[in-house]
């Protein structure tokens, strides 16, 4: 079955292990609950996202951005109506805009000259913004597209829903939202299993984004970007392994104490003592935590040598690490999940009490690291200022980011009368999915997650590459999984 994937682990931290180990499941849920940074998340429910203007978009039928060839029908994608397989192309180019009969009034949430969609994220609350970078990940994609003429001469808009960190009313807005829009794009909430039900009843209706409980990602009509299993990828952890030997014999974790949190910590230690990691240490933490002392002294006096962060908050994390160091406690290898990586993890940590910390990622260096070599994490940076430029990039905002790219292939795919069915046997039929190289490939189609990763290491107060996972991605290993 399938679990939350908040991403990356955190509070939300799940997912950062995803990726390497586990990715959106109860790590993002729990680094989800220690964000709250981005800005512009709270627009109003009633104002729909995306510019309308815009021309000169790819391909024979002008509707692919960064695809070539004849139907234009790829996200990233080279050739034909390439729905399932991306590459490295990253600009867009190709003849004219559409200029066809697309059809109209084809389905619900469609008119002739554009397509409503509804991201149903946690905006408000008592953690405001704490996932506003769904939205805004989804409203910069959609806005790239349309200033490339759009999808078949339609302009893709999307509805800011805001779920008040309420499973009620999460229910509510997909249940009203139904009968109005066209699919659900880029939602990311704590509570997507209270709309999985609502969703449940209409199997008709399109759902793509990253689903976080067992219950959204069951649901035949959800399609993640990097879909989640009980379990972990391997190559992470036998990485580690490799380099530190003789310290996962005494392992420790602190865990959010977040049910999606929980669920992924299953599948993630399962899969560590698979390869022979042993804890002596597996605590619970609340997310309103803020003082470790007690967890690390007695960690060290259980002599736990190697320290897994991957089921926490990046505020969490960073406050573990500055009380470690304040007890002058090392442990000999420290594994955080993507969670941790975020803008705020060494300004609230400090530099120091992170020097030779690992972070491993499900995705590519999007806060900049990877701008220069990765032509989508430059499109997702440079599209995200220039339509949220007060937002700050986090992985959730990468989840926005290419729940869109997924549902604009498929829709493209689909051809030009856009109807939810076609739509929902387009994604059925994207079976290689990584978003033009931002995240690791993925089968949406067939809910199968991927297994590959990237190794960062903090050092000097940045986050950098390890020199043996300097460029792609790492797809050693495979995907363990795990009976839950």
């Amino acid at each position: 079955m399938r679990r939350s994937r908040l991403v990356v682990l955190g509070v939300v931290l799940a997912l950062a292990m995803a990726a390497c180990g586990s990715r959106t499941t109860a790590a993002q849920k729990l680094e989800a609950l220690g964000a709250g940074r981005n800005g512009n998340g709270g627009a109003s429910n009633e104002n729909l996202a995306g510019s309308e203007g815009g021309a000169g978009a790819t391909g024979d039928n002008g509707v692919a951005a960064g695809a070539t060839g004849a139907n234009g029908a790829g996200g990233g994608a080279t050739g034909g109506a390439a729905a399932g397989k991306s590459s490295a192309a990253g600009g867009a180019s190709g003849k004219s805009a559409f200029s066809g009969d697309n059809g109209g009034s084809t389905d619900v949430g469609v008119t002739g000259n554009s397509i409503t969609v509804s991201n149903v994220s946690i905006l408000t609350g008592p953690v405001p913004g704490l996932f506003a970078g769904a939205f805004n990940g989804t409203d910069a994609y959609f806005q790239y597209i349309n200033s490339q003429g759009g999808v078949y001469g339609r302009q893709l808009k999307v509805l800011p829903r805001d779920d008040q960190f309420d499973c009620g009313q999460n229910k509510t807005l997909t249940e009203s939202d139904i009968p109005k829009v066209f699919a659900f794009v880029g939602s990311f909430s704590l509570y997507d299993n209270c709309g999985a039900q609502a969703l449940a009843a209409h199997p008709d209706v399109p759902d793509v984004h990253n689903a976080l409980s067992v219950q959204a990602a069951g649901l035949s009509n959800n399609f993640s970007p990097q879909p989640l299993r009980t379990g972990a990828p391997t190559g992470p952890f036998q990485y580690f392994k490799d380099k530190q030997p003789g310290a996962i014999g005494k392992a420790g974790s602190l865990v959010g104490d977040v049910q999606s949190a929980k669920d992924a910590w299953v599948g993630i230690k399962a899969t560590m003592q698979s390869l022979g990691y042993n804890f002596v240490y597996d605590q619970l933490y609340s997310p309103t935590q803020t003082d470790f002392t007690a967890d690390i002294v007695s960690m060290r006096s259980q002599g736990v040598s190697t320290l897994v962060l991957v089921s926490a908050d990046v505020k969490g994390i960073a406050r573990i690490e500055q009380q470690a160091q304040q007890q002058n406690w090392h442990p000999a290898l420290t594994i955080l999940g993507a969670s941790a990586y975020d803008p705020q993890l060494i300004p609230l940590a400090g530099a120091s009490a992170l020097e030779g910390v690992h972070v491993y990622l499900p995705t590519a260096m999007y806060l900049g690291e990877d701008r220069g070599s990765n032509a989508e994490v430059n499109l997702f940076l440079t599209w995200l200022k220039k339509t949220h430029p007060s937002a700050n990039p986090d992985l959730f905002t990468v989840y926005g980011w290419t729940s869109a790219r997924l549902f604009v292939q498929a829709l493209q795919a689909a051809g030009p009368q856009a109807k939810r069915a076609t739509l929902i046997a387009a994604l059925k039929n994207i079976h290689q999915f990584d978003s033009n190289g931002i995240l690791g490939p993925a089968d949406p189609g067939a809910k199968g997650p991927d297994h590959c990763y990237v190794i960062v290491d903090i050092k000097g107060g940045k986050f950098v590459r390890a020199p043996d996972s300097a460029s792609g991605y790492r797809c050693d290993g495979n995907y363990n999984f795990v009976n839950p």
